[in-house]
């Protein structure tokens, strides 16, 4: 990369929307006549997840609580979701840290609740065959009331996951691809993560984590994600999904910039 390409990417990187999460976007507007909790997922078939940069981490390589601005692909935004978490666990094992999610709305009514406890095995295919050592997170839609769960699912190559309702049945089911790339050259990876349906076998939707740009990956790991999913399906569901992208970028894409590791398999 010559001077004038690396110098362009650096003022992209500083005056992009996700470097500066006080910048004002436009709300989407609530569906007319339906007051539920997560009435804006019903229209939507789409949402672009934006990971906001943070100034500790592009200054010091350290993993701060991640911010998360949500949209619809008109650009408007849905939800904000923040994280609150332990320091010492995102510092020495970001990957497996214990977290509440916390996703709100427009008016910072919180609507959806993500939890996940530490695992301190976790993270291998492999050890997902163990239940105490498989990544796991609760939804909840008002906070207090569970409405689904995603788990990691035992598996030798690729990463599984099964996408579950309140009564522990499983709906859906994600598979991870084959390769996953972090870091600067992750421009070689599809990073797609399938989204499966009831009959274990059609690709329904996705989701895929969007390459930044070679400085952008370099500096930090604030990553973009899209997912998609059908329109009809439950809007519990599609709240279990938008959940499962989090668990994804937790567990595999959390990594401070100086300790990414290029190629994970």
């Amino acid at each position: 990369m010559n001077r004038v390409g690396f110098a362009a990417q650096t003022m992209e990187l500083f005056n992009n929307d996700v470097m500066n999460p006080q910048q004002k976007f436009k709300w989407m507007d609530k569906p007319a006549g339906d007051s539920s909790p997560l009435a804006f997922l019903k229209p939507l078939d789409s949402l672009l997840v934006k990971e906001i940069v943070s100034v500790t981490e592009f200054m010091l390589s350290m993993t701060p609580q991640s911010k998360y601005g949500i949209f619809n692909d008109r650009g408007e935004q849905v939800y904000y979701a923040f994280e609150e978490s332990d320091f010492c666990q995102r510092v020495y094992c970001p990957a497996n840290r214990r977290f509440d999610l916390h996703i709100v709305d427009s008016t910072n009514q919180e609507i959806i609740r993500v939890k996940r406890e530490f695992k301190c095995c976790a993270g291998s295919v492999w050890c997902a065959c163990c239940a105490a050592c498989s990544h796991e997170i609760i939804v909840e839609s008002p906070p207090g009331t569970v409405i689904g769960y995603v788990t990691q699912e035992c598996s030798f190559h690729r990463v599984h996951y099964a996408l579950k309702d309140a009564n522990d049945n499983v709906v859906l089911k994600i598979v991870g691809p084959g390769c996953m790339c972090d870091g600067p050259l992750a421009c070689c990876c599809e990073n797609k993560f399938t989204l499966i349906g009831t009959d274990g076998e059609s690709e329904i939707g996705s989701i895929h984590k969007k390459y930044r740009g070679y400085l952008a990956e370099a500096l930090t790991s604030a990553d973009t994600f899209t997912i998609k999913v059908p329109l009809d399906l439950d809007v519990r569901m599609k709240a279990v999904a938008l959940s499962a992208l989090f668990l994804i970028d937790f567990a595999h894409f959390s990594e401070p910039p100086r300790r990414k590791q290029q190629f994970s398999y």
